[in-house]
């Protein structure tokens, strides 16, 4: 399979294997692809989460404090379900 990219783009993929960061030009396009689909995850996450602000599921929190409580929260949640997951193990 063949692909066409820009000149600066080639050049950027043949510095990257000659300073060793990846073995061959298939590496390259791999971690670009899957670069890609993290991206496209990210941007999918960003969008729901609009949705969700807009139609008024959002949490507001006003200032570091309540910041850190909630995420205190969380944090103290997701303890108390590995603690109940490595029971049941």
């Amino acid at each position: 399979m063949s692909s066409n990219l820009s000149p600066e783009n080639e050049q950027f993929i043949q510095h990257a294997i000659n300073c060793g960061t990846f073995q061959d030009r298939g590496h390259v396009l791999d971690e670009a692809v899957t670069l890609l689909k993290r991206r496209q995850e990210l941007l999918s996450h960003i969008d729901k989460g609009t949705r969700q602000l807009r139609d008024g599921e959002g949490i507001e929190l006003r200032g570091e404090e309540e910041l850190r409580e909630f995420f205190d929260g969380i944090q103290a949640e997701g303890m108390k379900r590995r603690e109940a997951s490595k029971q049941l193990q």
